[in-house]
Protein backbone atom coordinates (compact mmCIF):
# COMPACT_ATOMS: atom_id res chain seq x y z
CA UNK A 1 0.00 0.00 0.00
CA UNK A 2 1.16 3.28 -1.09
CA UNK A 3 1.88 5.90 2.11
CA UNK A 4 -0.91 8.10 0.69
CA UNK A 5 -3.28 5.44 0.73
CA UNK A 6 -2.49 4.88 4.26
CA UNK A 7 -2.32 8.73 5.07
CA UNK A 8 -6.01 8.65 3.99
CA UNK A 9 -7.27 5.53 5.68
CA UNK A 10 -5.63 6.98 8.90
CA UNK A 11 -7.73 10.21 8.37
CA UNK A 12 -10.98 8.28 8.11
CA UNK A 13 -10.13 6.04 11.10
CA UNK A 14 -10.16 8.91 13.26
CA UNK A 15 -12.93 10.93 11.59
CA UNK A 16 -15.33 7.90 12.18
CA UNK A 17 -13.47 7.48 16.05
CA UNK A 18 -13.92 11.13 16.91
CA UNK A 19 -17.82 10.78 15.42
CA UNK A 20 -18.33 8.04 17.10
CA UNK A 21 -16.14 8.71 20.84
CA UNK A 22 -16.35 12.43 20.96
CA UNK A 23 -19.91 12.83 22.21
CA UNK A 24 -19.79 10.37 24.96
CA UNK A 25 -16.30 11.94 25.97
CA UNK A 26 -18.03 15.12 26.14
CA UNK A 27 -20.83 14.29 28.04
CA UNK A 28 -18.54 12.31 30.52
CA UNK A 29 -16.49 15.72 30.73
CA UNK A 30 -20.16 17.69 31.65
CA UNK A 31 -20.99 15.16 33.96
CA UNK A 32 -18.04 15.14 36.40
CA UNK A 33 -17.50 19.03 36.03
CA UNK A 34 -22.02 18.68 36.82
CA UNK A 35 -20.48 16.55 40.13
CA UNK A 36 -18.23 18.78 40.78
CA UNK A 37 -20.04 21.56 41.14
CA UNK A 38 -22.62 20.07 43.09
CA UNK A 39 -20.17 19.07 45.49
CA UNK A 40 -18.63 22.66 46.11
CA UNK A 41 -22.38 23.85 46.12
CA UNK A 42 -23.36 21.16 49.08
CA UNK A 43 -20.03 22.24 50.99
CA UNK A 44 -20.93 25.69 50.47
CA UNK A 45 -23.76 24.43 53.38
CA UNK A 46 -20.64 24.55 55.28
CA UNK A 47 -19.68 27.90 55.47
CA UNK A 48 -22.24 29.00 58.29
CA UNK A 49 -19.67 29.97 60.60
CA UNK A 50 -17.06 32.76 61.75
CA UNK A 51 -13.93 33.39 59.81
CA UNK A 52 -11.01 32.02 61.48
CA UNK A 53 -7.76 33.51 62.49
CA UNK A 54 -4.42 32.90 63.78
CA UNK A 55 -4.83 34.77 67.52
CA UNK A 56 -1.71 32.54 68.71
CA UNK A 57 0.87 33.20 66.64
CA UNK A 58 3.47 34.23 69.83
CA UNK A 59 2.27 31.37 71.67
CA UNK A 60 4.98 28.11 71.47
CA UNK A 61 3.05 25.48 69.81
CA UNK A 62 -0.65 25.32 68.60
CA UNK A 63 -4.26 24.92 70.35
CA UNK A 64 -5.29 21.94 68.01
CA UNK A 65 -5.86 17.72 68.61
CA UNK A 66 -3.08 15.50 66.57
CA UNK A 67 -1.05 18.81 65.98
CA UNK A 68 -1.43 21.90 63.67
CA UNK A 69 -2.07 19.96 60.65
CA UNK A 70 -5.59 20.06 58.53
CA UNK A 71 -6.47 16.70 58.58
CA UNK A 72 -9.40 14.45 56.69
CA UNK A 73 -12.32 13.86 58.22
CA UNK A 74 -16.11 13.48 58.00
CA UNK A 75 -19.01 15.98 59.62
CA UNK A 76 -22.16 15.37 60.65
CA UNK A 77 -24.04 18.94 60.28
CA UNK A 78 -27.63 19.52 60.93
CA UNK A 79 -28.07 15.96 60.30
CA UNK A 80 -25.97 15.03 56.85
CA UNK A 81 -22.87 13.88 56.28
CA UNK A 82 -20.15 15.37 54.54
CA UNK A 83 -17.32 13.61 54.15
CA UNK A 84 -13.62 13.93 52.68
CA UNK A 85 -13.59 17.26 54.36
CA UNK A 86 -9.94 19.16 55.79
CA UNK A 87 -10.76 19.71 59.45
CA UNK A 88 -8.56 21.21 62.62
CA UNK A 89 -9.82 20.42 65.98
CA UNK A 90 -9.04 23.27 67.94
CA UNK A 91 -9.31 22.11 71.78
CA UNK A 92 -8.54 25.22 73.16
CA UNK A 93 -11.09 26.96 72.08
CA UNK A 94 -13.30 23.58 71.47
CA UNK A 95 -14.16 24.73 68.03
CA UNK A 96 -14.09 22.96 64.83
CA UNK A 97 -12.20 24.17 61.97
CA UNK A 98 -13.17 23.45 58.00
CA UNK A 99 -10.72 24.44 55.01
CA UNK A 100 -12.23 24.60 51.64
CA UNK A 101 -10.43 25.76 48.51
CA UNK A 102 -11.04 29.28 47.95
CA UNK A 103 -12.93 30.28 50.28
CA UNK A 104 -11.89 31.70 53.76
CA UNK A 105 -10.99 28.93 56.89
CA UNK A 106 -13.81 28.67 58.65
CA UNK A 107 -15.12 28.25 62.43
CA UNK A 108 -17.91 26.06 61.88
CA UNK A 109 -21.16 26.59 63.79
CA UNK A 110 -21.15 24.38 66.89
CA UNK A 111 -25.01 24.39 67.10
CA UNK A 112 -25.05 22.37 63.89
CA UNK A 113 -22.71 20.26 64.19
CA UNK A 114 -23.50 16.36 65.91
CA UNK A 115 -20.46 14.86 65.43
CA UNK A 116 -17.38 14.31 63.65
CA UNK A 117 -14.57 12.23 62.57
CA UNK A 118 -10.31 12.85 61.91
CA UNK A 119 -8.18 10.47 59.95
CA UNK A 120 -4.69 10.33 60.85
CA UNK A 121 -2.55 7.29 59.19
CA UNK A 122 -5.02 3.70 60.34
CA UNK A 123 -6.83 5.47 63.22
CA UNK A 124 -9.77 7.11 62.98
CA UNK A 125 -10.95 9.69 66.14
CA UNK A 126 -14.74 10.37 66.77
CA UNK A 127 -15.89 12.95 68.18
CA UNK A 128 -19.42 13.67 68.82
CA UNK A 129 -20.91 17.24 70.54
CA UNK A 130 -22.45 17.18 73.82
CA UNK A 131 -24.32 20.31 73.43
CA UNK A 132 -23.77 22.88 75.86
CA UNK A 133 -25.81 22.23 78.75
CA UNK A 134 -24.02 23.65 81.66
CA UNK A 135 -25.85 20.92 84.20
CA UNK A 136 -24.48 18.12 81.70
CA UNK A 137 -21.75 15.94 82.74
CA UNK A 138 -20.42 16.01 79.04
CA UNK A 139 -20.30 19.74 77.34
CA UNK A 140 -19.12 20.56 73.92
CA UNK A 141 -17.02 18.66 71.90
CA UNK A 142 -16.09 15.31 73.24
CA UNK A 143 -13.92 12.22 72.30
CA UNK A 144 -15.72 8.83 72.29
CA UNK A 145 -12.74 6.50 72.80
CA UNK A 146 -15.11 3.37 72.95
CA UNK A 147 -19.11 2.83 72.85
CA UNK A 148 -20.88 -0.50 74.05
CA UNK A 149 -22.96 -1.13 76.67
CA UNK A 150 -20.81 1.21 78.05
CA UNK A 151 -18.64 3.63 76.99
CA UNK A 152 -15.69 5.77 77.67
CA UNK A 153 -15.47 9.64 76.58
CA UNK A 154 -12.38 11.92 77.08
CA UNK A 155 -12.56 15.51 76.62
CA UNK A 156 -9.11 16.69 75.59
CA UNK A 157 -8.11 20.16 76.65
CA UNK A 158 -5.27 22.68 75.54
CA UNK A 159 -4.35 25.44 77.85
CA UNK A 160 -1.68 27.96 78.01
CA UNK A 161 0.93 28.33 80.88
CA UNK A 162 2.13 31.93 81.12
CA UNK A 163 5.49 32.74 80.13
CA UNK A 164 5.92 35.40 79.21
CA UNK A 165 6.86 37.22 82.65
CA UNK A 166 10.03 35.36 82.34
CA UNK A 167 11.13 36.78 79.12
CA UNK A 168 9.71 33.69 76.94
CA UNK A 169 6.57 32.86 75.11
CA UNK A 170 3.59 31.55 76.53
CA UNK A 171 3.41 27.83 75.93
CA UNK A 172 0.05 25.92 75.14
CA UNK A 173 0.11 22.31 76.82
CA UNK A 174 -2.71 19.27 76.95
CA UNK A 175 -4.94 17.88 79.41
CA UNK A 176 -7.76 15.89 79.70
CA UNK A 177 -10.57 14.66 81.34
CA UNK A 178 -11.87 11.02 81.53
CA UNK A 179 -15.69 10.19 81.48
CA UNK A 180 -17.68 6.32 81.88
CA UNK A 181 -21.11 5.79 81.00
CA UNK A 182 -22.49 3.48 82.73
CA UNK A 183 -25.94 2.40 82.52
CA UNK A 184 -27.53 5.67 82.17
CA UNK A 185 -25.42 7.81 84.27
CA UNK A 186 -22.02 9.51 83.13
CA UNK A 187 -19.23 9.58 85.92
CA UNK A 188 -15.76 11.17 85.84
CA UNK A 189 -13.08 9.04 86.12
CA UNK A 190 -9.81 10.06 87.87
CA UNK A 191 -7.76 6.92 87.50
CA UNK A 192 -7.88 3.06 87.83
CA UNK A 193 -9.05 2.89 91.56
CA UNK A 194 -12.54 5.09 90.79
CA UNK A 195 -12.37 2.91 87.57
CA UNK A 196 -12.43 -0.45 89.37
CA UNK A 197 -14.85 1.05 91.83
CA UNK A 198 -17.39 1.67 88.94
CA UNK A 199 -17.12 -1.96 88.09
CA UNK A 200 -17.14 -3.56 91.39
CA UNK A 201 -19.81 -5.58 90.45
CA UNK A 202 -17.33 -7.34 88.21
CA UNK A 203 -14.05 -5.90 90.04
CA UNK A 204 -12.69 -9.69 91.11
CA UNK A 205 -12.92 -10.56 87.54
CA UNK A 206 -11.44 -7.41 85.99
CA UNK A 207 -8.61 -7.79 88.14
CA UNK A 208 -7.40 -11.24 87.36
CA UNK A 209 -8.16 -10.00 83.48
CA UNK A 210 -5.52 -7.44 83.96
CA UNK A 211 -3.22 -9.68 86.36
CA UNK A 212 -3.33 -12.62 83.81
CA UNK A 213 -2.87 -10.23 80.58
CA UNK A 214 -0.35 -7.70 81.84
CA UNK A 215 -2.89 -4.89 81.22
CA UNK A 216 -1.81 -1.62 82.87
CA UNK A 217 -4.22 1.14 83.09
CA UNK A 218 -3.00 4.62 83.79
CA UNK A 219 -4.91 8.43 83.72
CA UNK A 220 -2.62 9.79 81.65
CA UNK A 221 -3.18 7.34 78.81
CA UNK A 222 -6.75 6.81 78.54
CA UNK A 223 -6.67 4.44 75.89
CA UNK A 224 -5.52 1.65 77.93
CA UNK A 225 -8.86 1.58 79.88
CA UNK A 226 -10.44 0.61 76.45
CA UNK A 227 -9.85 -3.37 77.03
CA UNK A 228 -10.70 -2.84 80.44
CA UNK A 229 -14.79 -1.96 79.54
CA UNK A 230 -14.09 -4.21 76.57
CA UNK A 231 -13.81 -6.65 79.11
CA UNK A 232 -16.25 -6.10 81.22
CA UNK A 233 -19.08 -5.95 79.04
CA UNK A 234 -18.38 -8.96 77.64
CA UNK A 235 -18.83 -11.04 80.98
CA UNK A 236 -22.19 -8.72 81.73
CA UNK A 237 -24.02 -10.35 79.03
Amino acid sequence: MTKPAIYYLTSVLFLVLCRSGLPEYIHASKTYANVIQQDLSDKQILLNGRIWWNQYSRVTGDPFFLGNIFLKGSVTFNGRKFDNLDLKYDIHNDELILSIKSYPVIILNKEMVDNFSLVLGNRIFHIINAGNDTSGVLRGYVNVLYYGPSSLYVKFIKKIQPLAVDGKNDLFYQEHLVFLRKGGEIVPVEGKRKLMNLLEDKKKEVRDYLKNNRIKVMQKDPYTFIPVLKYYDSIMK
